[in-house]
């Protein structure tokens, strides 16, 4: 393993599959009490596709002993940023929809079509992003296959990127379209979620006073997606911070499990 306490001044983790076991929506308590820890050393920060509202009632919710004044959380994959502090989530950034190549509202519902046969748009509940989810998110988590979800998330994720590139051949610009394996986030390019541990690094710059290298590296960053196509794969693509992965692609052992291990070892818990 990698680095050391010495090394990492704070974390940023994805959520779904990283600190959750796979096909599970919120972290089980030993990943709990492991970031209660870290989280009483360094700043931490959760970066998700999910938006704010959902973070609440599948993270938060959970997270007991976890020093919230340390809890930052980067949403919509990246696209939105909030701090906590007395007792509520508070913007510090916010990326923007690029309206010139796409109309946001245009592309939802022409997505809603493209993919019905395989999901649906998620409609009012994201800020900037556009969520494409399976036809199968509101079945019960003991109901779901994870491989028949991800098998879903993938075709929706194809159908996606086929349809944006009938609008132009270089709308990778503009968008990005990452597969979380439980649906598929679009998102403006210059708002993933590389861009969202940069603005968290300049954001305990500002506000904290804590000095990085120029990339970053001493900011963690544990996700479980990192091949191309993966809502991960900006996020650990080595452009900014230290990447790990816990996704099948890596050694082992994944997802949750792998995650507590890389912070045990990182920290010396």
């Amino acid at each position: 393993m990698q680095g050391s306490s010495n090394n990492y001044k704070a974390v940023v983790f994805d959520f779904d599959g990283t600190i959750t076991k796979r096909g599970v929506h919120h972290p089980t308590p030993e990943m709990v009490e492991v970031l209660a820890k870290v989280s009483q050393k360094v700043p931490i920060a959760c970066c998700t596709g999910r938006q704010l509202e959902s973070f609440l009632r599948h993270g938060l919710e959970f997270f007991e002993g976890v020093n919230l004044e340390n809890l930052h959380l980067m949403a919509e994959n990246g696209a939105i940023g909030y701090f906590y502090q007395n007792g509520e989530f508070k913007e510090f950034y916010r990326s923007r929809w690029p309206e010139e190549f796409v109309a946001r509202e245009g592309l939802m519902a022409r997505m809603n079509e493209v993919i019905k046969e395989f999901g649906s748009v998620y409609f009012e509940a994201h800020r900037i992003v556009v969520v494409l989810r399976t036809h199968l998110h509101n079945f019960d988590y003991e109901e779901r296959d994870p491989d028949e979800v991800a098998a879903l998330s993938a075709k929706i994720h194809q159908l996606a990127c086929e349809e944006l590139a009938r609008i132009s051949v270089d709308y990778e610009k503009f968008l990005h379209v990452g597969d979380s394996g439980i649906g598929v986030v679009i998102g403006p390019a210059d708002g993933d979620k590389d861009f969202g541990v940069e603005m968290f690094g300049k954001f305990l710059m500002r506000e904290r006073g804590m000095e990085f290298s120029p990339n970053f590296k001493e900011i963690l960053a544990i996700g479980d997606r990192p091949q191309v196509g993966g809502n991960d794969h900006y996020f650990l693509n080595g452009r900014v911070g230290t990447p790990f992965s816990v996704g099948p692609e890596s050694e082992g052992p994944f997802h949750e499990e792998g995650t507590r291990k890389i912070l045990v070892d990182c920290f010396g818990l």
